[in-house]
């Protein structure tokens, strides 16, 4: 099972729905979520979670610009094993600062309310950790 923090979800009926249709997937489950980007970083730390969503801020155009974003996201990436991280973006198009952030198998963007682009994210980003196996590692 791949465990999920999702971040910048305000408390109420879009939390919940979004929780909701993540484990409506038997192999994610929400353990922890968090409005503020510190906050998750320490439950981050503390939890280790397979994946990230983090739902980012309105007019956000890179990274850059929110230093408590970007400490975050270089905080999860840098877990050992570094978390995947899933961008959940309202913007459209997606800035092209933040669009250079994907990677596949390990930071996904997706739009807010794309459940589809959501859920394939998710599982890439669990097939690639779930194919990684420690052991095979120098």
């Amino acid at each position: 099972m791949m465990t999920v923090l999702v971040v910048g979800v305000p408390e109420g009926e879009q939390l919940e729905l979004l929780r909701a249709g993540i484990q409506r997937n038997p192999h994610f489950q929400v353990l922890s979520h968090a409005s503020d980007p510190a906050v998750a970083l320490a439950h981050a730390r503390v939890l280790l979670p397979d994946i990230t969503v983090l739902a980012l801020p309105p007019g956000l155009d890179s990274l850059d610009s929110d230093p408590a974003v970007l400490r975050l996201f270089r905080g999860v990436r840098a877990l050992d094993p570094p978390g995947g991280v899933v961008l959940r973006t309202a913007a459209a198009p997606v800035p092209r600062a933040v669009a250079g952030l994907a990677a596949e198998g390990a930071v996904h963007l997706v739009r807010e309310g794309d459940h589809e682009a959501l859920m394939r994210a998710l599982r890439t980003i669990g097939l690639r950790r779930a194919s990684c196996d420690p052991d095979e590692m120098p």
